[in-house]
């Protein structure tokens, strides 16, 4: 059911947590933080750490692709972009 008392069928309500391997877990407060995302069963976004997550696995794929094709750096395995505060 919806906090606001409505009701939906059991198999709507359906979510996953997942660890979020990008960021390092953390303790604060004595207690082990660890980054998760959500997802539904049928890999709908939940919160907004998802999409950013789909666009990182997007620009490594590509960026490796590219590199590949320029014969630049044609044993990458890794390409890691940074996002600072300003974007």
């Amino acid at each position: 059911s919806f906090p606001n008392g409505g009701l939906r069928s059991t198999h709507c309500a359906a979510a996953f947590t997942t660890w979020d391997r990008s960021s390092p877990c953390f303790v604060m407060d004595k207690i082990l933080r660890v980054p998760c995302a959500f997802v539904t069963h049928l890999g709908a976004s939940i919160d907004d750490k998802i999409p950013l997550l789909r666009s990182n696995d997007a620009l490594k794929r590509e960026g490796l692709r590219m590199l590949r094709n320029i014969a630049i750096a044609t044993d990458a395995t890794e390409i890691n972009s940074f996002l600072g505060w300003e974007q």
